[in-house]
């Protein structure tokens, strides 16, 4: 553990820079408004503990990735019994929940509502490789942020997302 403090000011351009990345981690691992802040500010406050353990030339973007992906697990975890929607929703609470997450796209027929009710049927693995994916990070950079070797990265997210593709197929379907 390192005894330097954490520089204030370097955290919140640090939290500032990922926001919207934290944002999107916390609306794919938890559904409610309640939980998604309570996710939020445990992500924060992990992140404020774990930086001063956050070597000057390390990747920030990944190491910050592994810190909010491990803290949403452990929170869907801890709260499995409390809150079973974190796997399952219904369409009122996908739509609330994906225009919380951005801005209305017009271009959107209704594909990126599909893709968010496919991605939460996905297990916690499944669901940090395709959001870190989605990101476009390289599969060192996700293989780094989960603690995997990169052939694994590749393995594991060709089958997220054959997984993820058939689960669209679905939603398209019912």
């Amino acid at each position: 553990m390192s005894l330097r403090q954490p520089d204030e000011a370097g955290f919140l351009k640090l939290i500032e820079e990922n926001r919207l990345k934290i944002l999107k981690i916390c609306h794919v691992y938890a559904w409610n408004p309640s939980d998604r802040d309570d996710l939020y500010q445990e992500i924060l406050f992990q992140i404020w503990r774990a930086l001063p353990g956050l070597k000057e030339n390390a990747y920030a973007g990944t190491w910050l990735y592994r810190v909010a992906l491990n803290t949403s697990i452990s929170f869907v975890r801890k709260h499995a019994g409390r809150n079973r929607r974190a796997t399952a929703c219904g369409p009122e609470d996908l739509a609330r929940h994906i225009e919380s997450a951005q801005e209305p796209d017009e271009s959107d027929d209704g594909r990126l509502s599909r893709l968010y009710e496919a991605i939460a049927q996905l297990n916690e693995t499944e669901k940090a490789l395709v959001v870190l994916f989605l990101e476009d990070l390289s599969y060192e950079q996700i293989a780094d942020a989960l603690g995997l070797s990169a052939n694994h990265v590749g393995v594991a997210l060709h089958r997220a997302k054959k997984k993820l593709s058939a689960l669209m197929k679905e939603v398209v379907h019912e």
